[in-house]
């Protein structure tokens, strides 16, 4: 039976889930916004049951880090992007000192929010072995855009789109070669999916689109579904089959 712990790691308030046995790998999973580390303890304790340490990171401005009023549309549009950057970097910071104390493969699973500082860390952290992004987006300005038109706001000016384009994972995983699964709820309106068919169609002449794959849900809005649990599942199994 797994057990679970509060610690921190890198600075970060987290969660750490322990499997029964010696674990096969370590999973980094990033809740969504509005949500908290302690939400996803059934989602961390079904993964450390398949042999994962699993580790879950408090978000910026949640949880035992603040709060926010997370319906409110100015506040999502003032702090969505500060969430996500501070996330990445934090995330860096996790790997780098997992890395040094371990050699099992560390793979990431991110939903929502979660999703997008999962793919961000994903495409420039080498020591990430392999993603799941689920409902989130790895091709940032292409979202921001469609985002900022589904609302009727102003386009982003050069600087901010030049800002963002400097940290979008878009570009590099274009060009490298690491499992990535995404998996997307057709009806979502939150994080709709026309980014990741975006990237999935930039994949579609390249060497690197074997590694990655995209799962659409119909009928379904933002949500985890067991069917995406399942691919998960599927997933991870995969991935620790070519590392034997």
């Amino acid at each position: 039976m797994e057990h679970d712990e509060y610690c921190v790691i890198a600075g970060v308030p987290c969660i750490v889930h322990n499997p029964a046995a010696e674990p096969i790998g370590i999973v980094v999973l990033y809740h969504g916004w509005g949500s908290t580390m302690d939400s996803y303890q059934f989602f961390a304790s079904l993964i450390a049951n398949w042999g994962y340490r699993v580790i879950v990171p408090e978000l910026p401005w949640h949880g035992q880090r603040g709060s926010l009023d997370y319906s409110d549309e100015a506040t999502l549009q003032s702090h969505f992007w500060s969430v996500v950057f501070q996330g990445v970097q934090e995330a860096d910071r996790l790997v780098a000192e997992l890395s040094r104390t371990t050699d099992s493969p560390i793979l990431m699973i991110g939903h929502s929010t979660g999703g997008f500082i999962s793919a961000g860390t994903f495409a420039s952290n080498k020591n990430v072995h392999a993603a799941v992004v689920v409902n989130g987006s790895c091709a940032w300005v292409q979202f921001e855009q469609s985002f900022r038109e589904k609302l009727g706001l102003s386009p982003m000016n050069p600087d901010e789109k030049d800002a963002l384009r400097q940290r979008d994972p878009f570009c590099n995983i274009l060009t490298i070669n690491k499992p990535l699964l995404l998996l997307h709820c057709q009806e979502d309106t939150s994080v709709p999916i026309d980014s990741q068919r975006y990237l999935l169609k930039a994949l579609s002449d390249s060497a690197n689109a074997e590694y990655i794959q995209l799962f659409e849900y119909p009928g379904v809005n933002h949500q985890i579904t067991l069917g995406m649990l399942q691919k998960i599942h599927e997933f991870l199994g995969l991935v620790q089959k070519e590392r034997l």
